[in-house]
């Protein structure tokens, strides 16, 4: 056998790379793979065209100097901002603009100001009809009149709608594409546009391992996001929420109560019905009692079903 000289690899024989200089190309391999991975799906969005819903432009916005080439541009920039390809492609929409509602409100940071305060909603629509579902976004904005010229205030807070409906739509379509321990993990980001988009999903999904996440949205601070968590309870139909959404009904007002007896009365079970009956007969605003009793003879008209233990 011929011995090999010292410092000589034999695993080098035949241009065979060294065993770390393999590893190192393995490794990048699977980054590249994985990279590659994380890029393959539907692509990105095209807007193909920006148009201005009939009526939009209120009078006050005229007054301002907003017109719909200027609705048109603000909202072509937002989705642009957001990420949106402004052009031709597979995923194409049709985007429309429109503003929900114009006034001027008192300016809380300025006693005695105003500000300028619009509700902008962008609505997404597929070029092709059937290849996809529209989406829609609504949001309002505002931006002080003090110190500048009234025109200024209102393109301020057009922009200002403009690109936060424009990001909600985004992260909307974002939501729809991710897999559901994804989303769950989405429930507990800062950003309440992100919390409340992966509520929708899991809501579309009715996913039910993300019913304890779901349940701790009923504590969000964002309101919107409370509320969305309540109906996506009402979704995904499981006696687990039951105990948790009595609890939020307490600490609610009167509207807020009233809607999650209706959703209870779904729900249905001894602990839900047990709730109802007394707000139905205790509970002081009438509303909330006519709500309970509703959801009461709804569930007693229900053919019974075996109990599910709530975990309370």
């Amino acid at each position: 056998m011929k011995a090999h000289s010292p410092g000589k690899d034999p695993r080098r024989a035949g241009g065979a790379p060294p065993l770390g200089v393999a590893r190192g190309l393995l490794v990048l391999a699977l980054a590249s793979g994985l990279a590659l991975a994380c890029h393959r799906g539907p692509g990105p969005i095209h807007v193909v065209s920006v148009r201005v819903a009939e009526g939009a432009v209120a009078e006050p916005l005229r007054e301002a100097g907003l017109d719909a080439a200027t609705l048109e541009e603000g909202t072509r920039v937002a989705l642009a901002r957001a990420g949106f390809r402004l052009d031709e492609g597979a995923r194409a929409f049709r985007a429309r603009v429109d503003v929900l509602s114009v006034r001027l409100a008192p300016d809380p940071f300025a006693p005695g100001g105003a500000r300028a305060e619009l509700s902008v909603e962008i609505t997404l629509t597929p070029a092709a009809p059937g290849e996809a579902e529209s989406a829609r976004e609504t949001s309002t904005a505002a931006a002080p009149l003090a110190g500048r010229a009234p025109s200024d205030a209102w393109r301020a807070a057009l922009a200002a709608g403009a690109n936060e409906a424009a990001r909600a739509l985004a992260l909307g379509f974002a939501a729809a594409e991710k897999p559901v321990p994804r989303l769950v993990a989405d429930l507990g980001s800062n950003d309440p546009r992100v919390r409340d988009q992966a509520v929708r999903a899991l809501a579309e999904r009715r996913a039910p391992e993300a019913v304890p996440a779901l349940v701790e949205r009923l504590s969000d601070p964002d309101p919107d996001v409370m509320h969305r968590a309540v109906g996506a309870l009402a979704e995904l139909h499981d006696p687990r929420a039951v105990g948790p959404l009595i609890d939020a009904a307490q600490r609610g007002d009167a509207a807020f109560t009233a809607r999650v007896a209706r959703v209870l009365g779904d729900l249905g079970g001894p602990e839900a019905e047990g709730y109802l009956l007394t707000l139905a007969s205790g509970h002081g605003d009438p509303a909330v009692r006519r709500a309970a009793r509703e959801a009461v003879e709804a569930l007693r008209a229900r053919p019974r079903t075996p109990a599910v233990a709530t975990g309370r």
